[in-house]
């Protein structure tokens, strides 16, 4: 981690300082907010795929959503990585309150684009009001399950550059969302995983994943999982 942290220049530093006042703001506010969580809850629950497919319904306020997401280092990573490799085209599975997509829009080339999913209304609209706070143009939203949307969108979308999967943190579903997202990467692109040892099926998906032929090389930062895609690998 520590070789693309040293990229960073005191500039880079205060635009975090920027971006952890957006969220210290909604923090403070501790606005309630209606959450569907489409997840897999915490690390022990054992959510059926009907329950996950429906999702649950949650009143949670902002300080507790602003727990949620990258933060400090690893939200630094994030920023390094879309600087250092400047990716056109962005894609981000579970936006939440936004910090994370607003992080890859301050560090991209301003032809770039985010899209980011997000399945909860609520939390959207809450991500979009940080996007406007954050002055960021090229951040493009989509409201929905990430079953219902998320191939539609990446034929829309192709080639992606570099993909950010931060949600439902679920073994099989984030096995699937690699092999829908797959087709549409780039020959060189990045694909960057979130939570990778937050459970035992996390762990069990990671170790699978690291081990597809066309990963030419990959990165464990214990929380977060970078793969490196080459289509050339045989």
């Amino acid at each position: 981690m520590e070789q693309y942290l040293k990229l960073l220049q005191e500039s880079d530093r205060l635009i975090f300082k920027n971006i952890e006042a957006i969220r210290d703001r909604i923090r403070n506010e501790a606005l309630q907010v209606n959450v569907i969580d489409y997840g897999a809850g915490d690390p022990n629950d054992k959510r059926s795929e009907q329950l996950m497919s429906q999702g649950v319904l949650k009143q949670v306020n902002t300080k507790e959503l602003c727990h949620i997401g990258l933060k400090n280092e690893y939200a630094h990573l994030l920023y390094a990585l879309v600087k250092k490799f400047q990716p056109k085209t962005v894609l981000e599975l579970g936006t939440c309150c936004g910090f994370s997509a607003i992080y890859m829009s301050k560090a991209a080339q301003k032809e770039s684009t985010i899209h980011t999913i997000e399945g909860s209304p609520e939390t959207a609209k809450l991500a979009q009001k940080n996007f406007s706070s954050a002055h960021c143009i090229n951040i493009k939203p989509y409201i929905g399950k990430f079953n219902d949307i998320l191939l539609t969108l990446l034929d829309t979308i192709k080639p992606l550059d570099f993909v950010f999967i931060d949600g439902h943190h679920d073994r099989d579903a984030t096995l699937a969302y690699y092999q829908q997202i797959k087709p549409f990467l780039n020959d060189k692109a990045l694909v960057m995983f979130d939570d990778i040892s937050w459970s035992e099926g996390m762990k069990e998906a990671w170790s699978i994943i690291k081990k597809d032929k066309y990963i030419e090389n990959y990165e464990d930062f214990h929380k977060i999982g970078l793969c490196f895609f080459n289509k050339d690998t045989q």
